[in-house]
Parts: structure tokens; sequence; C-alpha cells
């Protein structure tokens, strides 16, 4: 009969059982790290493995709540369009975004651009407070993981666009949609949903191109990216592209008026403008 050997009963042994324990330990030190599991009442959805989230907790919420089903899928696409065109290929946290904001903030001297998803701004607005400092940052990265891990795609969308700021004391799509045109969230036209997903990174300054229903030039660059993109990305259906080449808010481009002297490129070309659309940081406006 084969005796245990030395190496193996006191160094082999333990030194699996400790790569065990980590193993199972750590992810538990992530969840309480993030503060998210003190934010979660849920119960458990009988067909599948996902949580579902039953209702707003921590941040600022809108007060009427859009499911999935009424968000229209033109504002989806110019969403993922702006903030996070590989959403549905990272799992919370897109390290090709990350790497190519570093080296991008690296060239021009200053910090610009953000790299943040979809599944980061949502844990950022939803659960962390509004403090700007490393240990938020690392709060946001860990609890986009475990974000992903338990939430769908879809989910995150429809909790998103109710969490998201559209200006001072407006939250979520639904207050939005009322706010600005005075009509329900699902019956936002296509070049409704690229104006308000236009104004995310800074609702409380861009907000003002729809209040007054004058584009200036740097909204008007910002609406052409993301129309663009979308373009690029196949998103919309040519028809829907359409309508949204034609007006801005809904209303037919022609004859409406700008806040610049100077006319608008429409075809998204380089305009002249105090402020740069260039990659801008969606956590800039806090």
């Amino acid at each position: 009969m084969k005796v245990f050997s030395f190496t193996f009963c006191f160094i082999q042994l333990p030194l699996f059982c400790f790569v065990v324990f980590l193993l199972w330990f750590i992810p538990w030190v992530f969840l309480l790290y993030s503060g998210i599991l003190m934010y979660f009442p849920y119960e458990a959805d009988g067909n599948s493995r996902y949580i579902r989230v039953t209702g707003p907790i921590v941040g600022l919420f809108s007060n009427t709540w859009a499911e999935y089903k009424d968000i229209p899928h033109t504002c989806k696409a110019a969403l993922i369009a702006s903030e996070d065109n590989r959403f549905y290929q990272h799992n919370g946290v897109d390290f090709e975004s990350l790497k190519s904001s570093f080296l991008f903030n690296q060239k021009v001297g200053k910090r610009k651009r953000g790299g943040s998803t979809i599944t980061q701004q949502l844990v950022k607005n939803a659960f962390l407070s509004r403090n700007k400092n490393y240990l938020r940052k690392s709060r946001e990265l860990i609890g986009a993981f475990i974000l992903d891990g338990i939430m769908l795609k879809e989910n995150q969308l429809e909790w998103y666009f109710n969490v998201v700021e559209f200006g001072p004391k407006v939250y979520g799509l639904e207050n939005a949609a009322q706010k600005y045109f005075k009509i329900e969230a699902k019956k936002l036209s296509p070049s409704q949903c690229i104006s308000l997903v236009a104004i995310i990174p800074s609702p409380r300054k861009w907000n003002q191109s729809i209040v007054n229903k004058k584009p200036t030039q740097f909204f008007v660059q910002r609406y052409n990216k993301i129309l663009s993109t979308i373009q690029k990305m196949d998103l919309l259906s040519k028809k829907e592209i359409l309508l949204a080449q034609n007006s801005w808010f809904g209303i037919q481009r022609v004859g409406l008026e700008t806040n610049s002297t100077r006319k608008i490129n429409v075809n998204g070309n380089a305009v002249k403008s105090d402020e740069s659309t260039e990659d801008v940081d969606s956590e800039d406006d806090e």
C-alpha cells in the first residue's frame, strides 16, 4: 500500500486547498467590495439563472418606469452607437476601449475619452456615489463585471434608460419624452431618440438645443456622428435613417433655424465649433 508522501501531505494538498479557497472567496470579496449586493432586492427568475431586479434603489430614477418593450429600438440603437459599440460583445468592461482611450488621452495630454461601457455607466449612476476617485472607479469596474453576470443585456438597457439623466431633474426616458416632446417614450421618432441620446454626456448643458428647438453646431456634430455610426453598424433600416436625416427632434429640418450664424452641414462633415464632439467623455458632467 502506497503511503502519502511528505510533499503531498504538507505542501501540495494545503496549496491545493488554498487555491480552491481563493477561487471561492475572491468573488465574494468583490461582490461585497463593489457594494452592489446591498442594493439588490431581488427574486429569482424560475426560467433562468439570472436575477430579475424588481425596482429602483439608490440612484435618481425615473418615477415613471419605461419597460424594455416600450423603449423604441431606435433609442437603443442610438445609445449603442453613441456610448458602447461593443455592448453585446464584452462582459461589462471593454478593455479594448479602455486601452484606446488611455492612448488617446496620452496623445492629447488630457482626459477627454473615458472608455466606460453602458454597464459601467449604469453601475455608476444607479449604485455608486458621485465622488470622483480611484475607489469609486474600481468599484465601477468590479460592479460592471458582476452586473453583466447576473443581468441580461436587455435588462441593462432598460435600467439604463430609466436611470440616465436627460436634463436638470429629468431622469429616465419616459420623463424626458414627456418633458421635451409631450409624448410617451414608446412614440419617440428616430430623430427624437438620437437627439435625446446625443445630450447624455452633458445633459444639463446640451439639452438647450432641444428646449429651444434650435440645434447648435456642436449638437449637429453629435447628432450626425451618432447617425453615421448607426449607419456603419447597420442598426436601423434605411427608412428610419432617412427620417432621422430629414428632421431635428421630429421637426423637419427645412426652415428650422439654429443658434449658429454659419450654415450647418447636415451631412456630418467637419464644422467649426467651440466644443468638439471628438471622443466626448460621458463622465465629465456628474
